[in-house]
């Protein structure tokens, strides 16, 4: 049976099926996936857009009250701490705690060395009292910027509000009545984040899946058109491989054929011819000497045609098995001068192709150490497992550099290499100068 005879048999169209029903099922895992990532891409989105909102939302509420009710009750009694003053400075900002406006107020006052000192805040006992601030806080007095964070209350004029969670923390510059800077810092409450977050997802996750939906269903057609025509090509590529593998069996038969019905069997004759005629002559003749010297080139001759023979057209692994096939071959008097052991984990069940081209991955790699490695040990192993045939030769050689592997002879392993690789298999060669080479080759059952 030929090599290219099983590579297009009876299960090339359940393969060609098989290839078209998984390259869908990558289609479909990979769109999943990516529907997957938006749909936490989209969470995390909008979890971002919601939680600046909240920022932008505080920053508006924070600038309001810091210019249209904390600055025109700053005046100079409010400096001096006057009762009045700050009762009504807590009328006003307590408004705006009662309608969530506000969660906790503090107004600062500047007293220099990066210190402030609260004038005001909901929480009375903090009232006078001097801390250190944050160089981009302190940075605020006397400008009418403002700045937004999501505090977590860990400061220490936060003691008495930590218990209040999770809060969006504003600052603003302001200038009081008189003329001095002031800062005023609100806490505003993130209680409305997640009823927004939660909204926003609901806004944007039907239209995003809708829009991933439409964009799956318009190019399944096209996923589906594509695989098919891969499909083709790669029957193509199979066919025209069957046929050139076909055409290289049957030349390669034919002539072998020749090779034994007609210039081995003449040189077998004419050894046999030479043999009578030496006996023939007197033990002192002068041309006995030259005759058995003659017969034993031609018969040693034809011991190397019949070696190129097997080779030109191995053995019939259907009958014989690829084990027992290799065994011989290892026995070849061309490679008797190394030691060689084989390992083989039966018992073996390869299709005639992969038996056949296992073979000549064997044979091709033995050549090479016979010609090149000058090894002195070789070791070859075969297995099967998951549905792959495993082989492996390894030399103890001189090595080479695989990048130049065509110009110092081993481009024949190169050539079946793209032969295994063509029916679905894998063949590497690695090697180094002065650390041998390994053959690696896996080819589907």
């Amino acid at each position: 049976m030929s090599l290219g005879s099983d590579i297009l048999g009876p299960e090339s169209s359940a393969g060609s099926n098989r290839a078209l029903r998984r390259a869908l099922a990558w289609y479909i895992l990979w769109s999943a996936l990516v529907l997957a990532v938006v749909i936490v891409g989209v969470v995390l989105i909008s979890g971002a857009i919601a939680r600046s909102e909240a920022t932008r939302d505080a920053e508006r509420t924070a600038r309001a009250i810091a210019s249209y009710i904390v600055t025109p009750l700053a005046t100079k009694e409010f400096r001096a701490a006057q009762p009045e003053a700050l009762q009504a400075m807590q009328d006003a900002l307590s408004a705006r705690s009662q309608d969530g406006s506000l969660a906790h107020v503090k107004v600062w006052a500047d007293v220099g060395g990066g210190k402030g000192q609260v004038l005001y805040a909901d929480e009375p006992q903090i009232i006078g009292n001097t801390y250190d601030m944050e160089g981009n806080e302190y940075g605020l007095f006397g400008t009418g910027n403002i700045i937004t964070s999501v505090s977590d209350l860990q400061k220490a004029e936060n003691v008495s509000e930590r218990s209040a969670g999770e809060l969006v923390e504003v600052y603003a510059g302001i200038i009081d009545q008189t003329n001095q800077p002031l800062l005023f810092e609100g806490y505003i409450s993130t209680a409305a984040l997640e009823d927004d977050t939660a909204q926003l997802r609901k806004d944007l996750l039907p239209l995003t899946l809708g829009a991933l939906l439409v964009l799956f269903l318009a190019t399944l057609p096209l996923a589906i058109s594509l695989a098919r025509r891969v499909d083709r090509q790669q029957s193509e590529r199979r066919r025209l491989l069957k046929n050139a593998v076909d055409s290289s069996d049957l030349e390669r038969r034919r002539i072998a054929q020749d090779l034994h019905d007609g210039v081995i069997q003449d040189l077998a004759g004419v050894g046999i011819s030479l043999s009578s005629m030496s006996r023939r002559l007197d033990a002192d003749a002068d041309w006995k000497g030259q005759l058995d010297e003659a017969g034993s080139i031609v018969r040693r001759d034809v011991s190397s045609l019949r070696t190129l023979m097997t080779d030109i057209y191995p053995p019939d692994l259907d009958d014989r098995g690829l084990a027992e096939a290799v065994r011989e071959l290892l026995e070849q008097q061309a490679f008797s001068h190394m030691g060689i052991s084989l390992d083989v984990d039966e018992p073996l069940t390869p299709s005639p192709t992969t038996a056949r081209l296992a073979f000549r991955v064997i044979r091709e790699s033995l050549r090479n150490i016979v010609k090149h490695a000058k090894a002195e040990h070789v070791h070859v192993t075969l297995a099967q497992a998951d549905g792959f045939l495993n082989l492996e030769v390894r030399d103890d050689g001189v090595g080479f550099d695989p990048a130049n592997s065509a110009k110092e002879g081993h481009l024949g392993l190169r050539l079946v290499q793209e032969t295994v690789a063509d029916v679905g298999g894998r063949l590497t060669l690695t090697s180094s100068p002065g650390n041998g080479a390994h053959v690696e080759c896996s080819l589907p059952l």
